[in-house]
């Protein structure tokens, strides 16, 4: 059990605690009312004989405890006059002395019965040594026990996801818990994995980082994906509990326009984890992008994710959640007392919690007293409405005013590679930028890492690994957002900025500027041609397989049917043709298409699919060379060898990583009343199907060697237990709150 000092909790929060732990402590339920002027009673209780005895909490963080106490001589003593109660309670996050005590006791007589009525943080901290139910109870102190911090921190499976961890611990404190939370809680309970969506700064990311913190304190190991699901698979152990995270899935800060592949693959490995107790999974993305990613991902729809089991879309916050969230961030805010009276104004607060464009990462914005050195406490009321009335432009004068040449080519990069990048990668970026013509006239700071430093902590989060790399990455996702519509038109920029990147992410980004028409078709293909030419003349060097080919797929999508192909492209081609044990998902795409241009021979393409041939696993690489091998005749010399080399290979895969190709669920549900035997015909059944959809030939006999892997009586009895099963949380549905409640959360003042 943890000694806490009760800084996580907000005075509002220390009240509910403090009547929840002495309420027990006496074995009677507090009376408590509602938030705003007391009188002086947070909390009563009427004795057997009749008597009143008032509950009273003071947690003023800010104040010494020579004031408090010289407070309580005062104001709550003249209370006390005024309700005569027969025993009067206080409780206060100070540690106390002996000497404290008397004090107290001495000034507020004789209302205090005996100084053990007077309750410092030593003992809270007894009492709830010995309620262990109260501490679970109230999330925030429970989440800060050294126990949980214990459990989080050695649950983290690599050394980004427990700084990770640390971040999402060190702003707990102003984490609002939600109906949304309870829900999200519901279907992770029951499903295993759920993906929240809505809009940017909603709070999809806080939202997420505390249902895997409820995971991480029951014992889960947590795991956070950075680039893309393939680190997760990597990591998955099917005995051990685990919690996977994957922050805005289908795209950072704009549309990624994925080739069915990544989606196949989350896909897949959602199906995994909804059928394994042992393990959670959390997404998060915004709504537009989810639904465009339907669309774009046939895989979603064959995954079932489109029935909207998995989803949880947050439109909008309650007026009481966004009161509270606006209240912690002010208690929590080190804001001088001159810019929040601005807020209490008039009661201003009403105005923030009821404007269109709240979200609590704009709040985090204005109630940052750290941004506010420009701007004095007679202007912070103009501050927040221009930053609610425009939150975009909450990036302008720190980008324009605050950054040099140097700075703001830095956040550019950033942004157009799309996610995380390596410091050590975005530093080579950086530099080949620097040597391409028109960057003579930058002025400011020309050293990579003092650019950097000054850039970490307002446009940046920079992360070190357990193995040393740092991870660089955008401060706020907003950043992007700003950063695309001041540069939109600029195509010159965008293209030196791809010439400088040579990344997988960078063209999953051309892809995206092109979706959301920041980009022409015809910017795209000239961006492409000029990319591709670079990487022939510089014969391939410093670029990895997977990049020539997502860019070589990119290239050939945006062609129209009158455009000339360049001729870097055979060479581009004969590369990817060469570098076979690397096979990528976009390689057989490519080479598809350049087989039916011409431009390779159909026995080149042989031989590259039969190096290939170990390294196809996922559902649209078999897909793939399925399509890829009916463009071949198969007249050609050793066809008939790969084609089955193929076949026996992706069979054998189906089989080893049955779960992550078929739904048992969907095959039981069709058999629920019909018992083992139904159950493995509705299973052929669909492994039928799903063989057909990528295009293998089979036969019955291939079919049973992959149902052959599934233990149906007991997987089939494992699924009836789990579809009764009840889940730990019940959602109650949202509360309707009056406005009169949000004036008296603010009413007390701070």
């Amino acid at each position: 059990m943890s000694d806490y000092d009760f800084r996580s909790l907000n005075d509002k929060e220390f009240e509910i605690f403090c009547s929840d732990l002495i309420g027990d402590s006496h074995g009677q339920r507090f009376e408590r009312f509602k938030p705003g002027k007391d009188g002086g009673v947070d909390g009563r209780y009427f004795s057997s004989d009749g008597d009143e005895v008032i509950l009273q909490c003071k947690h003023q963080l800010g104040t010494s405890l020579a004031q408090l106490i010289k407070k309580l001589g005062s104001d709550e003593k003249i209370k006390l006059d005024k309700l005569k109660p027969k025993r009067y309670l206080l409780a206060i996050s100070h540690p106390l002395s002996r000497h404290n005590k008397k004090q107290i006791s001495d000034l507020l007589a004789p209302y205090i019965q005996a100084e053990s009525d007077i309750l410092g943080m030593e003992d809270l901290n007894d009492l709830l040594r010995a309620r262990p139910k109260i501490e679970k109870r109230h999330y925030k102190l429970w989440m800060h026990s050294t126990a949980v911090l214990e459990q989080i921190y050695n649950n983290a499976i690599l050394g980004r996801s427990a700084h990770s961890l640390e971040e999402i611990i060190a702003s707990s404190s102003r984490y609002v818990v939600t109906t949304n939370h309870e829900a999200a809680l519901q279907i992770l309970d029951r499903l295993g994995v759920v993906i929240i969506a809505g809009e940017p700064g909603v709070g999809k990311t806080t939202l997420a980082d505390h249902l895997c913190l409820h995971y991480v304190a029951k014992g889960f190991a947590y795991f956070r994906v950075v680039n893309d699901i393939r680190e997760a698979e990597s990591a998955f152990d099917s005995e051990s509990k685990q919690v996977f995270y994957f922050d805005d899935f289908l795209g950072r800060n704009y549309l990624e326009a994925l080739g069915g592949h990544e989606g196949n693959q989350i896909t897949m490995f959602m199906r995994r984890v909804a059928s394994n107790k042992n393990k959670r999974f959390v997404l998060t993305s915004r709504s537009t992008i989810l639904n465009q990613g339907k669309f774009l991902i046939d895989n979603f729809d064959h995954g079932n994710t489109q029935k909207n089991e998995y989803e949880l879309r947050i439109k909008s916050l309650k007026d009481i959640d966004k009161a509270h969230i606006l209240y912690n961030h002010i208690w929590y805010s080190n804001l001088d007392d001159s810019y929040i009276e601005e807020l209490y104004l008039n009661k201003r607060y009403r105005d923030v919690i009821a404007h269109k464009n709240f979200n609590p990462r704009l709040i985090s914005y204005i109630t940052d007293a750290t941004r506010l050195e420009s701007n004095s406490a007679a202007n912070y009321w103009q501050f927040i409405s221009q930053s609610l009335s425009n939150p975009s432009q909450v990036w302008e004068n720190p980008f324009n005013a605050q950054q040099d040449d140097y700075g703001r080519l830095l956040i550019l990069l950033m942004v157009l590679n799309g996610g995380p990048i390596e410091e050590k990668i975005l530093s080579e970026a950086y530099h080949r930028f620097l040597l391409l013509p028109r960057c003579r006239n930058f002025k400011g700071r020309h050293e990579f890492q003092s650019s950097i430093r000054l850039l970490t902590g307002s446009f940046f989060n920079r992360t070190v690994l357990s193995d040393g790399r740092s991870l660089i990455d955008l401060f706020n996702p907003s950043i992007g957002d700003y950063i695309l519509k001041r540069y939109s038109g600029d195509v010159d920029t965008f293209q030196r900025c791809f010439q400088s990147l040579l990344t997988l992410r960078s063209v999953i980004t051309i892809r995206s500027l092109w979706a959301d028409k920041y980009l022409s078709q015809d910017d795209v293909h000239n961006i492409c041609e000029k990319l591709i030419k670079d990487l022939e003349k510089d014969q391939f060097g410093n670029v990895d397989s997977e990049y020539i080919s997502a860019l070589c797929a990119l290239y050939k999508d945006c062609l129209r049917e009158d455009s000339k192909i360049i001729d870097e492209i055979s060479c581009t081609l004969l590369y990817i043709l060469n570098n076979g044990a690397e096979i990528t998902d976009h390689s057989f795409e490519v080479v598809e298409w350049g087989l039916k241009r011409g431009i390779i021979e159909p026995m080149a393409t042989l031989s590259f699919i039969e190096s290939s041939a170990n390294s196809i696993y996922s559902y649209t690489q078999m897909k793939t060379v399925q399509s890829l091998l009916a463009s071949i005749p198969n007249s050609e010399p050793n066809y008939s060898k790969i084609f089955e080399l193929v076949k026996i290979s992706s069979i054998e895969q189906i089989a080893d990583n049955f779960s992550e190709f078929i739904d048992l669920n969907e095959a039981f549900s069709n058999a629920r009343d019909g018992g083992d035997e139904e159950a493995e015909d509705s299973l052929a059944q669909i492994v039928e199907r799903e063989l057909s959809n990528i295009g293998l030939e089979f036969t019955g006999e291939d079919v049973n060697q992959i149902i052959e892997t599934v233990d149906i009586p007991y997987e089939f009895e494992k699924y009836l237990m789990n579809a009764y099963d009840d889940c730990d949380h019940e959602y109650e549905g949202p509360v309707k709150i009056s406005i009169d409640e949000i004036d008296d959360l603010f009413d007390r003042g701070l």
